[in-house]
């Protein structure tokens, strides 16, 4: 299952920071990509399966989904709507075409506020909504699309000025306190890292759920204090907040990835360090 010159990859959901990392990492010279967005609407199933039998892509990746926790809350029906019926109505239409569907999904599916890592084989408890939505969505692919690859991220941060890591840059370049939460612990892993393990993937001959995480595992708080010193800026305009409500910790184990060699990946400060030296910090700070 390796791709090649004439094979085709729709990204739905392209528009995200997931979606633009992978698209970014994909070679556009030797494999035609298609990407959709809010143009294209995953939950409409006759929708996708038009566009899936118009195009025929051999790689079909789901970027697409409603990240935020507080929305999903907020409104359950539409997190389902969109992490689970989305998610099998792209299963339904890449396996009628014979697609690979590359399904990204996430660490929130486990509980919270543990002393352990979870790899792929440990049982999934997801403890809000969101979660739940997105184990729903894996269900789904496990059950509708035979070529399946799902990959769960942990925190995926990007240079992007408007993602969270960009904006607290700018707010310290103007001077500002940047209030970072101390009490959340998870695996913070770069978008380009992220993207190139599931080109790896992709490129393997493997089936099957994946975590993508970089190893070791950090606060917000130390995450950002690293970040800020390899981009010139004071910690100082750091402050750590510790609301016992949002606290938690989740670790996540890329034992799948060990076993089939696919990808090894790097600490989670030493991507940080090549993603700084990549991308400019720095120039994330400046400020007009």
């Amino acid at each position: 299952m390796r791709l090649g010159p004439q094979e085709t990859v729709w990204i739905a959901g392209a528009a995200g920071r997931m979606g633009q990392a992978i698209e970014h990492a994909l070679d556009h010279s030797r494999y035609k990509v298609v990407t959709t967005d809010a143009e294209i609407d995953v939950t409409d199933l006759h929708e996708i399966m038009n566009y899936a039998e118009s195009y025929r892509p051999d790689f079909v990746i789901n970027c697409a989904a409603l990240a935020s926790r507080t929305e999903a809350d907020e409104d359950p029906d539409k997190a389902y709507k969109v992490n689970a019926l989305g998610a099998r109505n792209l299963a339904i239409a890449s396996n009628g075409v014979g697609a690979t569907l590359v399904h990204l999904s996430t660490d929130d599916l486990f509980p919270e506020n543990t002393d352990h890592a979870f790899n792929e084989f440990d049982v999934t408890n997801p403890p809000h909504v969101y979660g739940k939505s997105k184990q729903a969505g894996e269900r789904f692919v496990r059950e509708l699309c035979q070529r399946h690859i799902i990959v769960r991220s942990s925190w995926v941060y990007t240079a992007q000025p408007d993602d969270l890591l960009g904006r607290a840059l700018e707010a310290s370049a103007q001077g500002k306190t940047v209030p970072v939460p101390a009490n959340q612990f998870a695996c913070p892993t770069s978008a380009d890292t992220f993207a190139r393990f599931v080109l790896a993937v992709m490129e393997s001959d493997e089936f099957g759920t994946f975590h993508a995480a970089c190893t070791g595992v950090t606060s917000r708080f130390e995450f950002f204090e690293r970040a800020f010193a390899l981009a010139g800026q004071p910690t100082g305009n750091l402050r750590g907040t510790a609301n016992p409500r949002q606290g938690y910790r989740i670790e996540l184990d890329d034992m799948m990835a060990r076993l089939t060699g696919v990808f090894a990946m790097p600490t989670w400060e030493d991507d940080l360090a090549a993603f700084a030296a990549e991308h400019d910090l720095a120039a994330l700070a400046c400020t007009e």
